[in-house]
């Protein structure tokens, strides 16, 4: 039995789950789907290319067919791993 169960080790789910722990008192458990971030191309901004297409690492997510794009479906990568989508996004800050 837990206090807190946080589900998603992304940066937010990690950040509360080391908070409320910092209360010796307190139970909490993190949940995560994927792995831990050991994958190379998660630490070299280089790899985001195979990275997006790696179905280890990454949810894979595709938007509804979307009508300014003649039908078709958007991509959007999300991060399957501890660390969540900050873990894949190549460091890029825009």
């Amino acid at each position: 039995m837990f206090d807190y169960i946080i589900i998603g080790g992304g940066s937010a789910g990690c950040t509360l789950a080391g908070r409320l722990s910092e209360d010796p008192d307190v139970t909490v458990a993190l949940l995560e789907a994927g792995p831990v971030d050991k994958n190379i191309l998660i630490h070299c901004p280089a790899g985001l290319v195979l990275l997006a297409k790696n179905g280890q690492d990454n949810w894979k997510f595709a938007t509804t067919p979307q009508p300014g794009l003649n039908g078709r479906r958007g991509y959007m990568p999300r991060g399957k791993v501890l660390g969540g989508s900050s873990s894949v996004n190549a460091m890029i800050y825009a």
